[in-house]
């Protein structure tokens, strides 16, 4: 009687540390199989998004912008320049009230 149910115990320890096993190579070859479709998805998912949305959100070409600017200030009438300084200085007084203590004088 003792010995079987030593062998009954050895047999339910042997079948759990198969069962373990299997899982555990289960598991290891889900991976290995699902792993280069998860990366090649987020792959071109990074793709597309830097494809569309990249240049609307990057800084590359505020150098560009500026030039830009800058042509047109300099194509402004006397009277629209004096506007737009008058509405440049009021937003910065408006919006930086209390980092600055006086506003710079743009000639």
């Amino acid at each position: 009687m003792r010995l079987q149910w030593y062998i009954n115990q050895n047999q339910l320890t042997m079948t759990t540390t198969v069962l373990k096993i299997i899982a555990i190579g289960a598991v290891i070859g889900a991976v290995a199989f699902f792993a280069p479709v998860v990366l090649f998805t987020f792959l071109l998912a990074a793709m597309l998004m830097r494809l569309f949305f990249f240049r609307r959100f990057s800084h590359w070409n505020f150098a560009a912008h500026k030039l830009a600017f800058a042509d047109k200030i300099r194509s402004m009438s006397d009277e629209e320049y004096a506007s737009f300084k008058t509405r440049i200085t009021s937003y910065n007084a408006h919006h930086c009230a209390g980092h600055h203590s006086q506003t710079p004088n743009n000639k």
